[in-house]
């Protein structure tokens, strides 16, 4: 399992960002009739909305990348 590695702003930044994209995606760029703009909008929002919700980015990963705050020796879940 891939361990947190979103910090709190991070992880509220997404979730803004996923709900506004993933309606606009639906929505405002026709995602729900077929668009394949909306649709890629709206799969952009989910996927922030996933990874915020679950303070987990894959793409950090490879890069050992963190926005995580780590306290003197104290793992991180």
């Amino acid at each position: 399992m891939i361990p947190k590695n979103e910090g709190p702003v991070d992880r509220a930044i997404r979730i803004v960002v996923g709900i506004v994209l993933l309606p606009a995606g639906l929505f405002l760029l026709d995602g729900l009739q077929g668009s394949v703009v909306g649709v890629v909008v709206a799969a952009f929002g989910l996927l922030s909305l996933v990874t915020g919700a679950t303070g987990r980015c894959p793409l950090y990963v490879p890069f050992g990348f963190t926005t995580v705050r780590r306290s003197s020796g104290a793992p991180v879940h």
